[in-house]
């Protein structure tokens, strides 16, 4: 019996021996663009419906300030970095036609990421950052940190294992989030009420910059 007529078999050998598919094919490649494309986006979908909510709260009891529009344009810029870049990442040509398991480990992370921003949507609130032990900044570095550790994994298991090695790491969103993980540190410690006015310019600021230098000066997957 060949494992074209028993599919689970031949699920069970593609599972075990992915050197046998590497996603080459047209049809394999047309999935995961889908998968990648839907159920990132209703992810993101979701994210943007959790910030909907305490910014409209915050406009209903203190009207429109700039410290509320300040934080939810730093949502904004954050949530269409990650939504952009990751969604190129997972649709480029490199990663589309990599091994099975490699393409799946880069999925559930970005899906991760993705499910961060879905929280840190819900804090896009500042009466809410006043009351809460993990605040929109806490998550914020923390969602840049599994970026940079999830960048620098790629290396690390290419180095480890000869078939994760890949021809293109995006090493300039590592140098950027560090940069930025650093910065928003030091904005936080120097500035006694982060949430104030200045402190959320400040913070929006370096979020735009990030915005404009990987979207639209960086380009990693030439879009712009």
């Amino acid at each position: 019996m060949t494992n074209e007529s028993n599919p689970t078999k031949s699920t069970i050998h593609n599972l075990l021996h992915p050197e046998f598919r590497e996603g080459k094919d047209s049809s394999l490649i047309e999935k995961r663009n889908i998968i990648a494309s839907v159920f990132i986006a209703m992810l993101i979908g979701m994210a943007y419906t959790e910030m909907f909510t305490p910014v409209r709260e915050s406009i209903r009891t203190n009207g429109i300030t700039l410290g509320a529009l300040f934080l939810a344009f730093t949502f904004f810029f954050t949530s269409m970095r990650f939504f952009i870049g990751n969604q190129l990442h997972l649709q480029s040509e490199h990663i589309v036609k990599m091994r099975g398991d490699i393409w799946l480990y880069d999925f559930l992370i970005i899906t991760i990421q993705t499910l961060l921003l879905c929280f840190l949507g819900g804090l896009s609130s500042i009466a809410i950052n006043r009351t809460v032990s993990v605040d929109f900044i806490d998550l914020l570095i923390f969602l840049y940190c599994v970026d940079v550790i999830w960048i620098f994994s790629q290396w690390l298991l290419g180095l480890v294992f000869k078939a994760w090695h890949r021809e293109a790491i995006p090493w300039a969103w590592a140098v950027m989030n560090s940069l930025l993980i650093v910065t928003i540190l030091c904005l936080r410690k120097f500035i006694p009420d982060i949430y104030s006015i200045w402190g959320l310019a400040l913070l929006l600021s370096v979020n735009i910059i990030a915005f404009v230098m990987d979207i639209i000066l960086i380009d990693h997957y030439d879009v712009i």
